[in-house]
């Protein structure tokens, strides 16, 4: 089982000349237990089946299975409701790191999170510039919580 280490951050600048070559990706979540999550994402042709235990600090136990395209196609539209995830990923490196930034759409349009992943928790890493707010232990900004509740809902309440 391999384990996930990772800090996410809001963008709080414009880095559209930064993102090249980015990769569309629905994802969506089956019904679960509530100590895990369980994920299905299509990125580009390529299906995957991902179940992640809840976090402790950084880390998180991550299982991840290649799922067929058609497979994967099929449970999105069939099995995991109507929450699904859309973004496209860019891998933008910034001093011997590569970040991976999500730039979403539907109903988290506007929504700009970088990810960064550690080889251990204590790892230091220098910030970009174009990073904001940390948002690793904020709940309703991880993709699971978006899915059930995008920020299209939290701007009509606000």
């Amino acid at each position: 089982m391999a384990i996930e280490i990772e800090r996410r951050f809001l963008v709080r600048k414009d880095i559209r000349r930064l993102c090249r070559d980015g990769v569309r990706i629905v994802q969506g979540y089956l019904p679960s237990d509530g100590e895990h999550t369980v994920r299905v994402r299509l990125a580009g042709s390529v299906g995957t089946l991902t179940m992640k235990s809840r976090r402790r600090g950084l880390c998180r136990d991550e299982l991840e299975y290649t799922l067929p395209e058609h497979y994967a196609a099929r449970l999105l539209r069939t099995a995991c409701g109507t929450g699904l995830i859309e973004k496209t990923r860019y891998l933008v490196h910034h001093h011997g790191h590569c970040w991976e930034v999500d730039v979403f759409g539907g109903e988290n349009a506007g929504l700009v999170i970088a990810e960064i992943e550690l080889s251990h928790p204590e790892q230091i890493v220098p910030l970009p510039d174009w990073v904001g707010a940390e948002v690793t232990h904020l709940p309703a900004y991880s993709n699971s919580s978006l899915s059930r509740s995008p920020i299209r809902r939290w701007l009509a309440v606000a």
